[in-house]
């Protein structure tokens, strides 16, 4: 079994500023079955309608942001976290200036470098 203890500080900081209308993005972490990544949102900007492969966890660290899939729409602040399943379409909107928090829980993912299973 590995131990090996994988980290990530100062996420946001690590956001980058958004370009060209859309949010700023990158990855943060890939660890043992899960891939973090962080996004940073200009008040009014939206990550339009999308899926994800796997379950996700998301969280606002700091700002605003509205997160909806289908009609169903939480107001995410510092702190809060929401949790949706794979395949459900969905999108992101910045209320204010914010930086958001991805981990897609994908079982199949590793740190770089690390064999996957079977190798």
């Amino acid at each position: 079994m590995d131990t090996t203890l994988h980290s990530a500080s100062g996420l946001l900081d690590l956001a980058p500023t958004s370009e060209g209308g859309r949010p700023g993005v990158k990855k943060a972490l890939v660890g043992h079955g899960c891939r973090v990544v962080m996004f940073r949102f200009a008040a009014g900007q939206v990550l339009a309608e999308h899926t994800a492969a796997f379950p996700i966890l998301v969280q606002c660290l700091s700002g605003t942001v509205e997160f909806a899939a289908g009609e169903q729409v939480v107001t995410l602040g510092p702190g809060a976290v929401a949790n949706l399943d794979a395949r459900v379409p969905h999108e992101v909107r910045g209320v204010t200036d914010a930086v958001f928090q991805l981990v897609m829980l994908d079982p199949a993912a590793r740190p770089e470098g690390e064999p996957t299973s079977g190798e």
